[in-house]
């Protein structure tokens, strides 16, 4: 096997889009990193690539993106391949003195690097959050919750913000500075992408925010209820029409990443009509 790397991710979407795009939904944290950054000179911190098999054809993808973890997206399911891709991008790194900071990818994927990872480097890599990707493409029937739902208003910045700090508490994030949160949810209210759920009262109870928007779909993220509303189907009647609202703008799919051990939230959503199709953990590097 070869690995093929990339210092502009330009350059790796002129030879793999088209690959990725075959299971958009699960390769879009990587496509995703290569839309933002392809207008981006070289940079040699900045890394995209595939370790091809003897035809030539991809059988895994990477990208290392500084701050952010090296992240791993298989295209071949051949298990004898991955394992010996999976070793090869090991040693490519190590050889190459690349530095990574993490990993997010497959539970057994990621076991197959950390595992190889240790030979050549003394550190622990810890399971920080284990997640499944859903994804829904037409929504199914449901009895919706009393009340409406609307894009946010910019006046509403300080709830948004708040609620996307809790949001990011309650999944075990790193810490959040405010005025980055204040800042980036300006940003999605001025950008149309905070849906709110507001009650029969007039009190905003949920909100859900697109995070990233892909070729063909969106990203759902920041899906938060307040406590005090939570269990009356307000979250799970937002999402539904915000992505009956994204379906008729013409988005094929909307996807969200959910905590393995939120049970109830995965419910929820599965009611609405979206369906596990792959898994992503986030494993952190702890250099011994």
């Amino acid at each position: 096997m070869v690995v093929k790397e990339f210092n502009n991710a330009q350059a790796y979407l002129d030879d793999y889009e088209s690959n990725l795009l075959q299971n958009e939904p699960v390769s879009q944290l990587i496509l995703f990193n290569a839309y933002k950054n392809k207008n981006k000179a070289t940079n040699e911190d900045e890394l995209f690539g595939t370790v091809l098999d003897k035809e030539e054809a991809p059988v895994l993808h990477f990208a290392n993106i500084p701050p952010y973890n090296l992240t791993l997206y298989v295209e071949n399911e051949d298990k004898e391949k991955v394992k010996e891709a999976t070793e090869h991008l090991v040693k490519h790194l190590v050889s190459n003195n690349i530095t990574i900071l993490g990993l997010n990818s497959r539970y057994e994927v990621g076991q197959l690097f950390i595992n190889e990872y240790k030979k050549y480097v003394d550190c622990t890599f810890i399971e920080k959050l284990g997640m499944d990707i859903m994804v829904i493409r037409q929504s199914n029937d449901i009895k919706p919750a009393e009340g409406m739902t609307r894009l946010a208003t910019i006046d509403e910045v300080k709830i948004i913000t708040d609620w996307m700090i809790q949001f990011q508490i309650e999944a075990r994030a790193s810490e959040i500075n405010y005025e980055d949160a204040l800042h980036k949810a300006k940003r999605f209210i001025e950008d149309n992408k905070v849906y709110v759920f507001e009650n029969t009262e007039q009190e905003l109870v949920s909100m859900a925010i697109i995070t990233r928007e892909l070729v063909h779909g969106v990203a759902i993220s920041n899906v938060f209820t307040p406590e005090k509303y939570r269990g009356i189907g307000y979250a799970a009647t937002n999402i539904f029409y915000m992505c009956t609202d994204l379906f008729c703008k013409g988005y094929e799919f909307c996807t969200l990443f959910v905590d393995k051990k939120a049970l109830i939230s995965s419910r929820a959503y599965e009611k609405v009509g979206f369906k596990v199709v792959d898994q992503n953990y986030d494993f952190q590097l702890i250099s011994s």
